[in-house]
């Protein structure tokens, strides 16, 4: 067995019961491992479904283990494909997961418009007044969830187009093999002429590529004129993607642009209703309004906080109540501080401003664009670590707490009044690991 599955299912394991541990998790294989996700075999007999309870909880387990923040994707050893694309070697198809449908995501008023303009170009991808479709937002918001229903729902209504989803990532290292390979004409020859959905995850992970941006310029403008559906998300909107080219900011912009925001208390709550629905776990209103007000941000925690009480519930016995939802809620909070190291930060903002990371750390103030970047920095450390402000301010340069309380608050009051600089900050809270 893969080591690092190993090391996973063996904290999975302290986790759940021997039984459900014996039942669905002793015979997992791994079947591929990307930059994005975890692909696992579970053995003939059994149903995804039976499995979908525990992806978050197996998801934390590997974080555990590897320190990689990675979704999971379960398949049958003996499943088709569920997009529909050719078997060309230099572009296999990624599957679809089945758990993302529309009937399966909770519309909030910060994600309505990008639900229901997702929905319309499912239901109509030949004349869509939406194309490209462009959705950003946060991790952990939904963004790739919309993605694949429309997927999902294009191939369930049996419309015979071929649907492509593909994280950017994968698109970018599809490319470099057919240079390497020396199949460039095939592998775009696909792309224009086989396709007629394609749906492109995370192009923010293009910033930077310059061969990947022009390449993709041409796919782009073939498909688009041929009437084909395009669709994209990002974690910023295309004209605050850095370093991606102003044709393609031009052309992203071009559609319709949406955004997902954080799920406001009401919509917490029902995401917190539909995933113990599909838990089959009885929780009472009380325990669900707690849960709500006590958990923000990205739907993750969310789903995880559904797990551990059926997990805690079925452990220790008890019924769910407010004492046990008070437990894991005091579990989850500091976990999603601690995941996140001093280094992974500063690393973040460096690379992010085009700071040293030196001159961060020094004690001197340095030049204006250095003091802001510090700025940030120390409120995302104190944001997303367990640190004190002493424990802070000593990190850099050895500054006093009230340094560190003056440009936490400094950042949170930009925040407020710059929407775009308040993205750029959650874009980078979400994606530091």
């Amino acid at each position: 067995m893969n080591p690092q599955l190993e090391k996973c299912l063996e904290l999975l394991h302290g986790k759940i019961s021997d039984a459900v541990y014996n039942d669905l998790f002793a015979n997992l294989e791994l079947s591929n491992v990307t930059d994005r996700r975890v692909s696992v075999l579970f053995p003939a007999g059994k149903d995804v479904k039976a499995y979908l309870p525990y992806k978050v909880l197996l998801e934390m387990s590997w974080q555990e283990a590897t320190g990689q923040h990675l979704e999971f994707e379960f398949q049958h050893p003996e499943a088709n494909p569920s997009v529909s694309t050719p078997t060309n070697e230099f572009c296999q198809s990624i599957k679809l997961a089945e758990e993302f449908s529309f009937e399966n995501f909770v519309v909030g008023d910060k994600s309505k418009l990008a639900f229901s303009a997702a929905f319309a170009v499912a239901e109509n991808p030949d004349h869509s007044k939406y194309n490209p479709l462009f959705i950003y937002g946060a991790s952990g918001l939904g963004k790739t969830h919309l993605l694949q229903a429309i997927g999902n729902y294009i191939l369930g209504n049996a419309t015979g187009k071929v649907v492509r989803y593909i994280p950017a990532n994968d698109f970018q290292r599809e490319y470099t093999e057919s240079i390497r390979n020396g199949n460039t004409n095939e592998w775009s020859s696909f792309y224009r002429n086989d396709v007629d959905v394609l749906l492109i995850d995370d192009i923010q992970n293009w910033s930077g590529s310059t061969e990947t941006q022009n390449e993709f310029f041409h796919i782009f403008n073939t498909l688009h004129q041929a009437g084909k559906q395009i669709v994209l998300t990002s974690d910023a909107p295309a004209a605050e993607v850095k370093s991606l080219s102003d044709r393609l900011v031009s052309r992203f912009s071009s559609g319709l642009t949406v955004d997902i925001q954080p799920p406001a208390l009401e919509t917490r709550e029902a995401i917190l209703r539909k995933k113990a629905i599909n838990s089959h776990l009885d929780i009472s209103d009380d325990v669900f309004a707690y849960l709500a007000e006590n958990i923000e941000g990205s739907v993750r925690p969310l789903e995880a906080a559904i797990v551990r009480l059926a997990m805690q519930s079925s452990l220790l016995k008890q019924d769910i109540s407010i004492s046990l939802a008070r437990q894991v809620v005091a579990d989850i909070i500091p976990n999603i501080k601690r995941r996140v190291g001093i280094e992974s930060v500063i690393h973040a903002v460096s690379q992010y401003f085009e700071v040293p990371e030196d001159k961060l750390l020094e004690a001197g103030r340095g030049t204006k664009e250095v003091a802001h970047a510090r700025q940030v920095a120390m409120y995302l450390m104190k944001t997303l670590t367990t640190l004190s402000l002493k424990s802070v301010g000593m990190r850099f340069g050895n500054r006093d707490h009230s340094t560190v309380m003056h440009a936490i608050k400094t950042i949170e009051n930009e925040m407020r009044e710059d929407a775009t600089f308040s993205r750029v900050v959650e874009t980078l809270k979400a994606n530091i690991h």
